[in-house]
Parts: C-alpha cells; structure tokens; sequence
C-alpha cells in the first residue's frame, strides 16, 4: 500500500470534484438543470418514469374518491345528492317574499243620472254597478229621452247590455225620434248586441217617427249582417215609410249594392212605388240618368274650356 501524503489526498479530492462538475457523461443524481447531459436512452427511461408516477398518482387520488356502493339504495342516495348539488349550482334559493296584504277597495261616490249614461257609453261597468246596488232607476233618460241602455247599444258594450236588462232596462225604450236601442244597435251594425235585444223580445218591424224600421237603418249604414238577420227574425221586407220608401229604395239610393242583392234574394218587390209613384227600378234608372249627364255636362264643361 503506497503512502499518500495529506497534500496529494486534498489535490486528489479536488480533481475528482472537478471531473464530476465538468461532467463527462457522468449522470447527475438529482436531475434539475444537469439532465440535458443524460444519454438518449437513459433521458427516455426517465421521462417513462415519471409519466408512470403521474398515472399512479392520478389513479390513487380517483380510487380515493369514488363512493363504495354495496347496494341499490347506496345508489339511490348517490343520485339524490347529485341532483341535489345541481340544483343548488342552476338555481339559486330565492328569498322568501313579503306578505301581500290586500288593500282595501276605494268607495265609490254616488253616482248620477249623467254620470250613469256616460258611464254606459264609456263602458264603465265599475260605475254602473255603483247606480244599480244604490237603487237607480235603469229606465232613466237624458232630455232626449236617451237611456243607458240606448248609449250601450250604439257603442257595442255587450256586458252592459246585458247588466241594464237584467236590472229591468225596458228593452223597447223609445227617445224623442221613437227610436228603440234595436235602432241604435242596427246603426253602428253592432249583430251581436242586435241578437241580445231580439232574444229579449224587441219589436224586430218598431216604427220611428219617420215610419223608418230598423231594416231601414241597417240598409241605410250598409251593415248587412244586421239587416239579414233582421230578414231572419221576421223583419217585413217591404215596409214603407212616410215617403213610401222600402229598404230596396234606400238600397238604390244610397248605392248599397250588397244589400240589393240580399233584399232580392228575400223577395223585395220590385213594383212597389213610394209617394212620388217611383219603383226601385225606375229609382235607379234615374239615378243613372243622373250620373250620364253630370257626365256628359263635365265632358262638354271641359271642351269649353280648352
């Protein structure tokens, strides 16, 4: 055994360190920044190691986690809970609402003869019902002997309508022209209010002051629905006025080519002649000849003039 001197040991020592920091192939224990030096294969290994510690890692923790279920009702809380944990997440609990307390409803003031026919023509059923329940009379009228039952019928309110009847309104009330509210339902073409009043027993052939009945009105303002349901209800097709008009002459005259056509179909005569001893027909054949030389006038009126 040769001797070495303590001088050549701490050189030798320090050569050695220096072999090892300078590397020549030599792998380093603890990795970090020294394993770029590792060969291919043995860097490889490595890699393998640690993607194999990870898969490890990763299965433990899932193996930890799962929930051991023994038996269908182990399972039946499982999916209880996680219905219970995504309905937590989607909605949120709301806060519990104040109590509503019901306020207590205004009292009407007693209403009026004027303010019960405005409110029968502005369908204000609040302020009907305030008259009727305080004894009012449903049969009162304006100085033209206009009801609220006559406002309603004009303005097409079937509720109120139907409220003034039962409250006893007089379904044949007439005002100062002798004009029933089956009149006023038939001048704004309202067919529903007019089916209301006949079914209540309205006169269907009522005379106005004109002699006019409410086939006359419906022809007049053109709703045809209305005038053949009148037909149908028993309405006398050839009822003339005081100028001995029937509904087939205002038909003429005011150009309801519509209704014409249905007054024909129900048989209106074409013979009868009002108190100027003129037909239908020759109504409108003077009608035409009117039209022909206003015409004819305009024409010439406009040579004339070029």
């Amino acid at each position: 055994m040769d001797f070495i001197s303590i001088r050549q040991l701490v050189s030798g020592e320090r050569i050695e360190r220096t072999k090892l920091e300078c590397g020549h192939g030599v792998p380093d224990p603890g990795g970090g920044l020294r394993s770029w030096r590792l060969g291919p294969q043995e860097a490889e290994a490595r890699e393998r190691q640690k993607l194999d510690e990870e898969k490890r890692r990763r299965l433990e923790r899932f193996n930890s986690s799962r929930t051991n279920l023994e038996n269908l009702a182990d399972l039946e809380k499982l999916v209880q809970r996680r219905k219970e944990k995504r309905l937590k997440r989607r909605v949120p609990p709301k806060a519990p609402q104040p109590e509503v307390k019901p306020q207590p409803q205004a009292q009407l003031e007693p209403v009026d003869l004027e303010v019960f026919l405005k409110a029968a023509a502005e369908n204000q059923e609040a302020l009907i019902d305030k008259y009727l329940a305080d004894g009012g009379d449903p049969n009162a009228h304006d100085k033209l002997h206009r009801t609220a039952l006559h406002w309603a019928c004009l303005k097409g309110h079937c509720e109120i309508v139907n409220k003034l009847l039962e409250a006893g309104a007089a379904v044949d009330a007439r005002d100062l022209l002798d004009r029933t509210p089956v009149f006023w339902a038939c001048r704004r073409g309202h067919l529903d209010i007019l089916k209301q009043l006949l079914n209540r027993g309205a006169q269907v052939n009522a005379r106005d002051k004109i002699w006019s009945t409410p086939l006359h009105v419906a022809v007049r303002t053109g709703h045809c629905d209305c005038l053949e349901h009148l037909i149908a209800c028993g309405a006398r097709i050839d009822a003339q006025d005081k100028e001995g008009d029937t509904a087939l002459h205002e038909a003429v005259r005011h150009g309801r080519y519509r209704a014409m056509k249905l007054l024909l179909l129900y048989g209106a005569g074409l013979g009868v002649r009002n108190a100027a001893s003129v037909t239908p027909v020759q109504l409108a054949r003077d009608w035409q000849r009117g039209v022909q030389e206003a015409l004819q006038a305009h024409v010439r009126h406009t040579r004339t003039r070029c």
